[in-house]
């Protein structure tokens, strides 16, 4: 079996930056590890965590610090990919010791577990909203999968391959899906595809492959599916995904934030 954390779209700013003048996103980066880590007995065994993208707010230097600061306090290795807020020399430079961080191009990799192979996508494009998968991207989803043999595949993503419904997010949505869905229809792979950007889970597919986004840790965007709906964010609710692999996958969306202690049933 293999555990695998999802976290996404922490828009990290140092202190005392704030998000739009309202998410102190550094403290609830601190607050996200410091709540895995009292978790952690609860929820482990972890093989991985993936983080799919939107790291930093703005992509500076310093951020990419601070996350790693603070990612490197939980006891599991860790992958990642960047996202729209993010930029890749200033992502690559952070982490060039990292195996999965190449030192030009797109920021894709294959890393294996004992019995699944996770591949982290990059769909940045620089300067846009929006992402998109060139033919370079999609040779190496190709490749990666046809190398897994029948393993089962996690393939990470930032943006959703899927409308989410909300109108200001998929105008910025991933762009030309159907080669994406051509190559998951072909695997002969159980492949579950994770992303993010959305700030919410939402289930979907591409092709014949779930596709599930991930909440963000540090804020969430209301269900309106209005065509004049408003553009923001909420606080809350917050989260992770944690995502399962034991001859089949299951994942568990979990909440962030205080709330009262677990309470036993009471009979009646």
């Amino acid at each position: 079996m293999s555990r695998i954390i999802q976290l996404s779209d922490l828009h990290v700013l140092p202190a005392p930056q704030r998000v739009s003048g309202v998410l102190n996103t550094y403290a609830l980066l601190v607050d996200t590890i410091d709540t895995l880590l009292a978790d952690w007995h609860k929820i482990g065994p972890i093989d991985a965590v993936v983080v799919t993208g939107d790291i930093t707010d703005t992509g500076d230097a310093e951020s990419y610090q601070l996350f790693r600061q603070q990612i490197q306090r939980l006891p599991a290795p860790y992958f990642l990919i960047p996202g729209n807020h993010d930029r890749r020399d200033p992502m690559r430079h952070c982490f060039e010791d990292k195996a999965t961080i190449p030192p030009s191009g797109k920021i894709n990799w294959v890393h294996d577990l004992a019995d699944l192979r996770i591949i982290g996508l990059d769909t940045l494009i620089e300067g846009q909203g929006g992402g998109g998968l060139n033919d370079a991207d999609l040779k190496f989803l190709s490749q990666a999968i046809s190398t897994a043999n029948t393993q089962p595949i996690l393939l990470a993503m930032h943006h959703p391959p899927f409308a989410s419904g909300m109108v200001f997010m998929d105008q910025i949505g991933l762009t030309a899906t159907q080669p994406l869905a051509d190559i998951l229809n072909a695997a002969p792979n159980d492949i579950r595809v994770i992303c993010g950007h959305v700030h919410s889970t939402i289930i979907s597919n591409i092709g014949k492959a779930v596709a599930i986004s991930a909440p963000a840790t540090c804020s969430a965007f209301p269900a309106d599916y209005r065509a004049d709906a408003p553009a923001g964010f909420t606080s809350a609710p917050r989260g992770f995904s944690l995502h399962n692999w034991d001859q089949g996958f299951c994942t568990t969306c979990v909440t962030l934030g205080n709330s009262s202690a677990p309470h036993p049933f009471s009979s009646p």
